[in-house]
């Protein structure tokens, strides 16, 4: 291993947003967290970093809850790293998607009880007190992973439009945003910030809004979403009509044509033909579906018509239930409609992988600015993991960790980790000796035995 470690080296591109002070303690913090086994709380990444630690715990603590800087030019730099890995010419992926993360207590602000999708299934709701994120991630294959990985990039707190008073603090309650308008704030962030390069926004059932579909059309009043297309589920009930015909001359012009059949009555219709296609599934994996595709106008009064291509799958097994998705962009086919779809998953698998390896339920911060910084950290530093093993490991098969009875068919995040963690600690040990002990000065014995001989006395008193 290199004496200077080359995560932490990667690390140092996020310094010009930062000032010098801050940028240490960073990465002190940043140190802790990938070396830390359990909690990813200030003072277990305090124990797991204590070579590198030269400040009282005070100073660490700041940087979370006290130190000015800009979230948004962390997040741009690492939106930079992360384009270095799309070709040249391919789309850039987009994935939005909410996220829960559990806590609880009276003085942890915009907390609410939201729906647990661990727990919840299609005919129960499970609520849960915690925070929603709305999570923005960068969706890319890499070679030595056996199917798409999600990077997150952009996190947005979700305040509840109704919480306790107790937690009506600060600036998370002057204006309420929904999910949705959330997930657009950060799409027209991140597309601002690569002008010349083409986006495909992929989302869940939560997000196929009629208002959110108009904001990508060709005339959209958001120049950078003109170079987008949205990709989400569809309604098997869903009206669309045809164009309206040319003006009669008499009456109120036409907004929209006839109505055209519903996704539902084209599946059932016996005469509908199907199409085969071998498309990219779950797991990296390929298999054989049936579509069937047809294109209309999505209309809604106060936003008028927009144009929309939708798609049924449907499974030859009969294992799976019929699903319907529709698209914004007529250059996209059916097939890779449902292939852009199935890529929306890969971040569920990073959700999984931050609880179990990163620790995201850990936290115990109640400062409302320290809440609103931790799991986006957390969730970056998911994404700096994955770049820099896919940057500085030249032979990644040689850290992939089996077991007899488990064979891996390729690299885990867990693998990554592991490699960051020796890559750290190749610095701790071969970086030579501490030239500035950590940690603070005991107290004198006498000064020690003086105070406690002042609580007995006054507990007996």
């Amino acid at each position: 291993m290199a004496t200077v470690s080359t995560l932490v080296g990667l690390m140092a591109s996020f310094n010009p947003a930062l000032t010098s002070q801050t940028a240490a303690s960073l990465a002190v913090l940043l140190r802790g967290a990938v070396l830390s086994p359990r909690e990813r709380t200030v003072t277990a990444c305090l124990v797991a970093a204590w070579p590198w630690v030269r400040k009282g715990w005070q100073a660490y603590e700041n940087v979370l809850r006290r130190a000015r800087f800009c979230m948004l030019e962390l997040a741009r730099i690492l939106f930079g790293l992360v384009l270095s890995l799309v070709p040249e010419g391919d789309p850039v992926c987009l994935v939005v998607d909410e996220h829960l993360v559990r806590r609880w207590g009276p003085y942890v602000p915009a907390v609410g009880m939201h729906r647990d999708p661990v727990r919840s299934s299609h005919g129960r709701n499970a609520p849960s007190p915690g925070h929603k994120w709305v999570v923005l991630s960068v969706v890319l294959s890499l070679p030595f992973m056996g199917g798409p990985v999600a990077l997150p990039l952009l996190s947005a707190l979700y305040s509840p439009p109704s919480v306790p008073k107790r937690n009506r603090r600060g600036p998370l309650y002057r204006r309420h945003r929904t999910a949705c308008e959330l997930a657009l704030l950060l799409v027209r962030l991140v597309v601002r910030w690569a002008p010349a390069r083409r986006f495909v926004v992929t989302g869940d059932g939560a997000y196929a809004t009629h208002s959110l579909a108009a904001a990508f059309r060709p005339n959209s009043p958001y120049k950078g979403l003109r170079r987008s297309s949205l990709v989400s589920r569809f309604y098997f009930d869903g009206a669309t009509y045809a164009e309206p015909g040319p003006y009669s001359g008499t009456g109120r012009p036409r907004v929209k044509g006839a109505r055209l059949p519903s996704p539902r009555q084209v599946a059932e219709d016996p005469r509908t033909e199907w199409t085969r296609a071998v498309v990219r599934w779950y797991g990296g994996q390929s298999k054989m579906v049936w579509l069937c595709s047809r294109s209309g106008f999505w209309y809604r009064a106060p936003e008028g018509l927009k144009w929309i291509r939708w798609v049924v799958v449907r499974d030859p097994e009969g294992k799976r239930r019929d699903e319907v998705f529709f698209t914004t962009d007529p250059a996209l086919g059916p097939a890779q409609i449902v292939e852009a779809y199935v890529r929306r998953w890969s971040l569920e698998t990073t959700f999984q992988e931050a609880h179990r390896h990163l620790g995201l339920e850990s936290l115990r911060n109640w400062s409302e600015k320290a809440v609103k910084r931790s799991v986006p950290f957390l969730l970056a530093l998911y994404s700096l993991i994955v770049i820099w093993f896919a940057l500085h490991v030249e032979e990644p098969e040689q850290f992939r960790i089996e077991r007899p009875w488990h064979k891996k068919p390729h690299v885990t995040f867990s693998d990554m980790l592991g490699a960051a963690r020796a890559d750290i600690m190749g610095e701790a040990l071969f970086g030579g000796p501490d030239p500035a002990p950590s940690g603070q000065k005991l107290r004198p014995l006498k000064a020690c035995s003086l105070m406690l001989h002042r609580r007995a006395k006054s507990r007996v008193a």
